[in-house]
C-alpha cells in the first residue's frame, strides 16, 4: 500500500508541475498578444523587426518563458514613445504579474516533482538513470500535453 501512495503522490506532483505550466503559458500568451497588437498597430510608424520566438523553444519552457520576455521588453522600449491608455498598461503589467507568478509555482512543482520522483525510486530501489529517465519522460509528457492545448487554440 505504501508503493501504491508513492506513485499517486509522485502522479500528482506532476500534475502539480503540469497545470501551473498550461496556466503560466496561457498566460504569457496573453500578454504577448497584447503586445503584439499594439505591435501591429503602429507598426507602419516604425519599421523595426523584432522577431518572433520559435515553436520548438517550448522543448525547454523556462528558455521560451525567459526568451519571450525579452521579446516584449523590446517591444515596449521600441513603442516607449506610444502613449498607452492606464487601461491598456494596467491590463498588460497584471498579465506580466500573472506570468512571473505563474512561473514560480511552475517550478516550484517541478522542483517537488522531482523530489517526490527520487523517493519513489529509492523505494523501490530503482536506479539514477530510472530517476532521470522518469523525470525527463514526466518533464516532456507535461510539455507535450501543453503543446497540443495550446495548438488548439
Amino acid at each position: 500500500m505504501d508503493r501504491l501512495i508513492l506513485v499517486l503522490e509522485t502522479l500528482g506532483a506532476w500534475l502539480l508541475f503540469g497545470a501551473p505550466l498550461l496556466q503560466a503559458t496561457t498566460e504569457l500568451h496573453e500578454e504577448v498578444a497584447g503586445w503584439e497588437k499594439i505591435r501591429s498597430k503602429h507598426a507602419a510608424a516604425k519599421k523595426i523587426d523584432i522577431g518572433k520566438v520559435t515553436f520548438w523553444w517550448w522543448l525547454l519552457p523556462s528558455l521560451k518563458v525567459l526568451f519571450e520576455k525579452r521579446r516584449i521588453r523590446k517591444i515596449q522600449r521600441t513603442y516607449a514613445d506610444i502613449k498607452l491608455s492606464d487601461e491598456t498598461q494596467e491590463r498588460l503589467y497584471k498579465y506580466a504579474l500573472k506570468v512571473n507568478g505563474w512561473s514560480g509555482v511552475t517550478l516550484g512543482g517541478w522542483l517537488v516533482a522531482i523530489s517526490t520522483t527520487w523517493t519513489l525510486v529509492g523505494n523501490l530501489e530503482l536506479s539514477l538513470g530510472a530517476w532521470i529517465g522518469l523525470v525527463i519522460f514526466f518533464s516532456y509528457v507535461s510539455i507535450i500535453i501543453n503543446i497540443k492545448l495550446l495548438i488548439k487554440n
